[in-house]
């Protein structure tokens, strides 16, 4: 087993998503917390001048040009990406809003593509794993339940549940069982004061190729006005700074660990490599990263995120034979992604 990449599968979903299930626990909180009641009795998840609350994101990234090396030749020997486009589109609707208990039901849309340097021949009798990638869409649908219960004013659970869909399935959504994905997370968390707080959890997800449960720990802490930290050990860390007299604008800078998994299906296409109807994409990495977020209107947020992304471990698995790893070295790439997002102004928050 590699040791790394089994303790950075904790910021994981299993689903091709780029922030940390446990991240989602407790920087998005805030969705939560925006649906609230004023209650002195009942703690309310977050910190002072924390990361905004999103309800809705559209968000598009470009990954820039890199080597993508494999000695095996059913891969596609040593190729040379262009360019990796990403979109998503997720937002959340509150259900249940009561002094202690919030719940909310969320949906989010993931594609991505690859754009190869060299242009593929009709090779239909020995296609390879490259070639079929080639500006393939890979999609993912996720559909997730968040709920929050504040036991007093110092302690509180959230918990969060999902299934994925994700793969190079044709049209809009595709529940076949090699492309879904079960995870869920939980956490339980003690509000220090309105500037920390902490907690401590467990995420779980299991699809076709791997089942796997780890703990993880998150601390937040608001220094004053303008500095803070946010954390989800050890899938992500950040510094934050808030900038402004109304706190309009922030900055984020630190890392975070980015998994995606697919599930492709060879039948799909016309190139079916022969011997392979079906295998698994697992792309784990690290993001460095600073982002800007600045409000645009009351409701309105606009955001922008750069940085360099590090590739951790690259593989193709078989469908049949899951235990046999195709390794890849994927080069390290500059990424650039921005996107608006809707927030609901902190003085309409009661």
């Amino acid at each position: 087993m590699r040791l790394l990449p089994l303790l950075l599968l904790v910021a994981l979903t299993f689903g091709p998503t780029t922030s940390p299930v446990f991240g989602q626990l407790t920087l998005e909180q805030g969705n939560i917390e925006a649906i609230s009641g004023d209650c002195p009795y009942y703690c309310r998840p977050g910190v002072r001048n924390r990361s905004q609350s999103r309800g809705v994101v559209i968000r598009r990234e470009t990954q820039f040009g890199f080597d993508w090396d494999t000695q095996n030749s059913v891969a596609g020997g040593v190729q040379r990406v262009n360019r990796l486009e990403q979109f998503t589109f997720k937002f959340k609707i509150p259900l249940v809003n009561k002094e202690s208990f919030k719940a909310l039901l969320g949906y989010e849309w993931d594609t991505e593509k690859y754009f190869f340097n060299t242009p593929f021949k009709n090779n239909v009798e020995s296609p390879t794993l490259f070639q079929l990638l080639n500006e393939r869409r890979l999609k993912a649908n996720k559909l997730s339940a968040y709920v929050s219960k504040s036991w007093n004013e110092k302690f509180y659970t959230t918990a969060r549940f999902r299934m994925s869909l994700n793969g190079d399935y044709q049209g809009l959504i595709n529940f076949d069982n090699i492309y879904r994905t079960y995870s869920a997370a939980a956490a339980f968390g003690k509000k220090v004061s309105e500037d920390e707080e902490w907690a401590v959890g467990l995420t779980f997800s299991s699809n076709k190729a791997r089942t796997i449960a780890i703990p993880f720990f998150v601390y937040n802490k608001t220094f004053n006005d303008r500095w803070g930290i946010q954390t989800a050990l050890p899938g992500q860390a950040f510094i934050r700074y808030n900038r402004g007299r109304d706190l309009k604008n922030a900055f984020l800078l630190g890392a975070q660990f980015d998994s995606r998994y697919y599930a492709i299906n060879t039948g799909n296409s016309r190139e079916q490599i022969p011997g392979l109807d079906q295998f698994f994409l697992r792309n784990n990495g690290v993001r460095l990263q600073l982002q800007y977020e600045h409000s645009l209107v009351p409701w309105v947020w606009a955001f922008a995120q750069g940085g360099y992304y590090l590739p951790v471990a690259t593989r193709f698995n078989r469908a049949d034979n899951i235990d046999l790893d195709l390794d890849t070295n994927p080069g390290g790439r500059p990424f650039f992604r921005f996107g608006i997002f809707l927030a609901p102004p902190k003085e309409l928050i009661r």
